[in-house]
């Protein structure tokens, strides 16, 4: 019964629906994260870690034929069909406030994704949109899972207006608090915000439909403008009963903007913030072996669960990739379970299945990881039995439709690629389904091993943690390391043997506890730095070091710097420790005690720069770089102290204390110009390094003010004091010498800030000096686009410019850049292709007209004009060169140069109006004919190759010029010919078999060493059909490096029993 009191209050105070909506939606600004982070200290509201998210606009379902590689997994959640992509401020303002949707006009929105796309989060911020930016907003945030059987209206006039009636003190709603509810529906104030539309518990099993109708037949819903959240595998699953809605999808994190700025908000914004350890986590990701792991974390929920398992784990990754993926899947099941309870015993059916079921893909499946919806159900059931596995595995979001394929059947894919190979490598226990060797015949074997795809389910299975495996993982390194393949040596290994042994020293990074892991790790250092080793070994070794156990190949690496004799090995030992040290505190301490001991300045240079790529954020790393500048007599090392230092430093305030003291009292003027360049590096327009330098120019002798200059035209872009500086040097120095190089710096460092454009153009009215006026020219050509000052001031130069063609030439281009098709600037270069009497200089004229001329007509008829009137051959060359730029395809231009390729008697023109040709003519027949001709009746060698070489670019696979290729490679003695001829066979048609006869005849019988590595560089694009024939020709030859160049490539890529086969 409500109070006198209450029924008065009630009757004279108008219900404040906003500032009840404001109070109800203020639970609703947590992350929807919390609950599994909250065990760990961390509870965030939104806006703490809050990274706009885009969106695209759906125009229909993709379809997908085409599969991805499991480090571009997020490509199969890609839209393949999109009508527009909107950043986050554009979708708020387009599609919310100016209603401009395709179907609803603003009023039905669907925000889809899948789990953790940031759905839920991009809702929350469409609340604090509405609040602010839209009057009279009565926001209703409804969490689907809440209703729990209970139909819309019911629970928004029961359970959601019982809670609002709370905040204005009436223990229930009263029939004038529901008629004023009402209203707000009847007046189109109300926003409905509807979360988790798959979250719905249905008794019909058709969750659109029903709420279709439910909007349908409810009269005050259905007057509010609705934006509801829904995850792929419900919205795509079959018939959509809400079509009227107009579709968004969520778009990724970009990498790395949008991924570091939500690591850098995370650490900033826990209980205990420590950006340092976000900064490492993001240096640690751009590791190499980290590509994987860089895609996955594009989703905002696998990257908090990185987050936080960076957080709890004080800085580092668990110590086997199985590991980390173990932590997410526990992680990911953590997540919302309220919503979708599972017991253990079902989990762990479910993860069985779905490791057979990822393990069957990659290894059987043409598409790995595009998945049919027919091969799913052999393991998972049926979607439509609400019992099954795969419906249970889609309601969790392990298995998400990804679109349909082109018979309209649903295509799938696991939560990320990555996620499929963890599944994978989880249900196998025999290694030798990785490795079955058959010495003696091959082909009855098995050698997953060599298959690129099953190398990381391999890793993944080598970190599993239990014990029954231990010995197992044992005799397959062992078999890796000890395979024998019986085919062609190198350095007494086989090219599948070097492989194996790759992988063995990838292995052993997860398996860390082999008994012969350091002596894999000895040996491919050994390799890694042993350039004698032809470049395929070498490189490969590299790559293995980099995903070798890293604390046994950083210890290697420095036990090598420290004892050996020899200057280039340690300075190769340094430059891989670079590579693989990254935070790593023992290489860090190495490196800078070879800064502070080594008397040999390159290997001092090489650590230098290494420590700048292992040691951000390390104080010891910078402090060592800021004492370096203190001794510093040199000033390229100089100069990579503070490259380095902004790598590793920026915004340190260690270093800038450092720095700034060091300017302010060091007497050494060349000590204060590598300080100040060091502190404009770490701390961007700082004013002490700023000022530092402007007075070295003034005060200096020519040397250090070179350096000072140079040294401010890195740190003081844009700068108001440097640029003012420059301009004061420029009126006021006695030394031309140093005003041409003011001139120039200024031109280096202006970015066109309001109050620099009048300077430069007081100056180029002012300046009497012909490169001063070319350098402001080029300023205002960068920074003058549209401003139509420096229009203005550059036509005036143009037209009065007495003194150089040079000025005019300058300004002229850089007012057409400027201001495209400008009539004065086209006007004034065609004048100067007319009067200018020097070709050499006519010729630069009229590659300006090509830079600024691009379809102008005017620029185009002089050109023509050029063309039909020189008796240069020269100026006819450039400009049939130019007029091509801008004008391609211009039938004169091609009549041009087939006639002079057809009268010109100079070789050189003759190759290069060839070569002309090819870039204008793809398809041209005139052209085509015009090489054809010329590949005929030349008598000159150089000649016939060039015109073969570029009518292959306009007309591939043409038999003229595949034969005229051949016929040099069989007849010619001329090295640079015999190399031209092997690569452009390569490039036109690598199937060809008459070429690839004649590639392998050369690689087997030339002598030159250049040749052959070009014959083998278009040997390497060859069919893989074509290998086995390549195999069987080359064998028996006297093998060269680049035959085991070809041969390399070839292994990496042909199947192990087919190699075998055809020796």
């Amino acid at each position: 019964m409500q109070s006198p009191d209450g029924e008065n209050r009630a009757k004279l105070t108008p219900i404040n629906w906003t500032e009840i909506c404001r109070q109800l939606l203020a639970e609703r600004q947590k992350l929807t994260t919390n609950p599994l982070t909250y065990s760990e200290g961390v509870n965030l509201q939104v806006q703490d870690v809050y990274v706009p998210l885009g969106l695209v606009e759906r125009k229909k379902i993709s379809k997908r034929e085409n599969d991805s590689f499991p480090n571009k997994g997020s490509e199969l959640y890609q839209e393949l069909e999109i009508t527009q992509k909107f950043d986050n401020k554009e979708f708020l303002e387009q599609v919310l406030k100016q209603k401009n949707t395709p179907k609803s006009k603003g009023k039905r929105i669907a925000i889809i994704g899948e789990p953790g796309a940031g759905k839920t989060t991009l809702l929350q911020q469409i609340v604090d949109y509405l609040s602010q930016d839209i009057n009279q907003s009565i926001i209703l945030w409804l969490s689907l899972a809440d209703l729990q059987g209970r139909e819309l209206e019911k629970y928004l006039f029961d359970t959601w207006l019982t809670a609002a009636s709370h905040r204005i003190g009436e223990a229930e709603a009263t029939d004038k608090i529901k008629n004023d509810f009402v209203t707000q529906f009847n007046k189109s104030r109300v926003w409905l915000l509807l979360d988790g539309l798959d979250e719905i518990s249905s008794n019909s099993g058709h969750i659109l439909a029903d709420i279709h109708r439910q909007i349908r037949e409810s009269g005050c819903i259905n007057q509010a403008r609705i934006v509801l959240t829904c995850r792929l595998n419900l919205w795509d699953g079959g018939s959509n009963a809400l079509n009227d809605f107009d579709t968004y999808r969520t778009l990724d994190f970009s990498y790395p903007e949008q991924v570091e700025k939500f690591i850098d908000n995370w650490f900033t914004a826990i209980s205990e913030p420590d950006r340092e350890r976000g900064k490492r986590l993001c240096n640690t990701l751009k590791e190499s072996g980290k590509e994987r792991i860089r895609d996955l974390v594009k989703n905002p929920l696998r990257l908090t669960l990185l987050c936080l398992n960076w957080q709890t784990r004080e800085g580092k990754f668990p110590d086997t990739q199985a590991g980390f993926y173990q932590q997410l899947v526990d992680d990911f099941y953590k997540w919302k379970k309220e919503e979708f309870v599972t017991k253990a015993a079902q989990r762990q059916q479910l993860n069985i299945k779905l490791g057979e079921l990822a393990k069957e893909a990659i290894d059987k499946e043409a598409t790995r990881f595009r998945l049919r919806g027919e091969f799913i159900n052999q393991f998972l059931g049926d979607a439509d039995d609400e019992d099954s596995l795969l419906s249970l595995a889609l309601k969790l979001g392990w298995l998400n439709q990804v679109g349909i394929d082109t018979e309209i059947k649903p295509v799938y894919a696991f939560f990320h690629a990555s996620f499929q190979e963890y599944f994978a490598a989880t249900v196998i226990d025999d290694w030798h389904f990785f490795l079955n060797h058959v010495p003696q015949n091959p082909s009855v074997g098995s050698y997953r091993i060599f298959e690129p795809q099953w190398k990381q389910p391999i890793l993944l299975w080598l970190g599993r943690p239990e014990e029954k495996l231990r010995n197992r993982k044992e005799k397959f390194i062992e078999a890796l390391i000890e395979f024998k393949d019986g085919c062609v040596k190198y350095k007494d290994k086989g090219f599948y043997e070097y492989q194996t042994y790759f992988l063995a020293a990838a292995g052993i990074a997860e398996f860390k506890d082999f008994s012969q892991a350091d002596e894999i790790v000895k040996q491919i250092v050994n390799w890694s730095l042993d350039h004698s080793n032809y470049s395929n070994i070498h490189d490969q070794a590299d790559v293995a070091l980099q995903e070798t156990d890293r604390t046994r190949a950083i210890a290697a690496l420095i036990k090598l710097i420290n004892t050996s004799q020899d200057e280039g090995i340690r300075h190769q030992a340094t430059e891989s420790l670079g590579k693989i040290g990254v935070g790593n505190p023992v290489a860090i301490a190495a490196l800078i005690k070879l800064i502070n001991t080594s008397q040999d300045e390159g290997i001092r240079r090489q650590a230098v720069v290494n420590l700048g790529k292992i040691g951000t954020g390390n104080l010891d790393a910078i402090t060592a770089l800021v004492e370096l500048i203190k001794i510093l007599q040199d000033y390229v090392t100089h100069t990579l102290v503070a490259e380095n230092l902004e790598n590793i430093g920026v915004g340190n305030v260690d270093a800038i204390a450092a720095l700034v003291k060091l300017i302010e009292t060091s007497k050494d003027q060349f000590i204060r110009v590598c300080a100040a360049l060091s502190l404009g590096k770490i701390h961007p327009d700082n004013p002490v390094a700023i000022a530092a330098l402007v007075e070295l120019i003034n005060t200096s002798q020519d040397n250090i003010r070179e350096f000072a200059a140079a040294n401010l035209e890195q740190i003081g872009v844009g700068n108001p004091v440097a640029i003012t500086a420059f301009v004061k040097i420029i009126n006021t120095s006695q030394d031309e010498g140093i005003r041409w190089r003011a001139a120039q710096s200024l031109w280096k460092i202006g970015v066109g800030n309001p109050d620099e454009i009048p300077v430069l153009i007081e100056l180029i009215n002012t300046s009497q000096d012909r490169v001063i006026r070319k350098y402001v020219a080029l300023s205002l050509r960068k920074m003058g686009v549209g401003n139509p000052v420096v229009i203005a001031a550059l036509v005036e130069l143009i037209k009065t410019s007495q003194d150089s063609w040079y000025t005019r030439l300058q300004a002229a281009e850089s007012l057409g850049i400027i201001d495209p098709g400008n009539p004065v600037a086209i006007a004034a270069l065609v004048e100067l292709t007319n009067t200018l009497p020097d070709t050499f200089i006519r010729g630069l004229v009229a590659e300006s007209l090509g830079k600024i001329g691009v379809g102008n007509p005017v620029a185009i008829a002089a050109l023509v004009k050029l063309i039909n009137t020189s008796q240069d051959e020269e100026t006819l060359r450039n400009a049939s060169k130019i007029l091509g730029m801008i004008d391609p395809g211009n039938p004169v231009e091609i009549t041009a140069l087939v006639k002079l390729i057809n009268t010109s008697q100079d070789v050189v023109i003759r190759n290069y109006v060839s070569e002309s040709l090819w870039k204008i003519g793809v398809g041209n027949p005139v052209a085509i004919a015009a090489l054809v001709q010329l590949i005929k009746t030349s008598q000159d060698e150089e000649t016939r190759r060039w015109a073969a070489y570029n009518l292959g670019e306009i007309d591939p696979s043409n038999p003229v010029a595949i034969a005229a290729l051949v016929k040099l490679i069989n007849t010619s003695q001329d090295e640079d010919i015999l190399r031209l001829a092997a690569y452009r066979l390569g490039e036109i048609d690598p199937g060809n078999p008459v070429a690839i006869a004649a590639l392998v005849k050369l690689i087997n019988t030339s002598h030159n060493e250049s040749t052959r590595r070009w014959v083998a560089e278009s040997l390497k694009k060859i069919n893989a059909g074509d290998q086995s024939m390549v195999i069987k020709a080359i064998n028996g030859y006297k093998l060269t490096n680049e035959h085991y160049l070809l041969i390399w490539k070839i292994a990496q890529n042909m199947p192990y029993p087919d190699f075998y086969q055809a020796l």
